[in-house]
């Protein structure tokens, strides 16, 4: 009995991992989906910019707030989208940081998860291979 409540303490210690995993891979996936976002966004208030910047000083600049076009100071609609620029940028960076991190900690998962299973397989083997007395032999 001892050998069969190891193999289930083994089991289920191989599928808390690969839970652990899998949750992993989750929000990895989740910080792509959010770093695509923020790289459009970026591409976008880049190419405002270069588009503000072609400007003259006297244009007019109207910004949608809601159903309505406001007039806005070209400088201070050049400050706006610098600083959204920043901020994305920023944004970036944080995520770039997060994902490292749970790549190293997949990484880390995953090869926790292949020796459970070897270790499991190896079990099962050893296991199975006894002579039984319960089978009559």
């Amino acid at each position: 009995m001892g050998s069969a409540s190891a193999l289930k303490e083994l089991q289920r210690d191989l599928e808390t991992k690969a839970n652990d995993l899998s949750k992993i891979q989750k929000d990895i996936a989740k910080n792509h989906q959010v770093r695509k976002k923020y790289t459009i966004q970026l591409g976008e208030n880049e190419l405002v910019l270069k588009e503000l910047d072609l400007l003259q000083e006297d244009a007019n600049v109207y910004k949608l707030i809601g159903p309505v076009l406001v007039k806005q100071d070209l400088a201070e609609a050049n400050a706006n989208v610098r600083k959204r620029i920043e901020y994305i940028s920023a944004e970036l960076k944080r995520l770039d940081a997060t994902l490292q991190d749970l790549e190293e900690k997949q990484s880390s998962k995953k090869e926790t998860v292949c020796i459970l299973s070897l270790f499991l397989y190896i079990y099962i083997y050893i296991y199975l291979s006894q002579p039984r007395s319960d089978y009559g032999i």
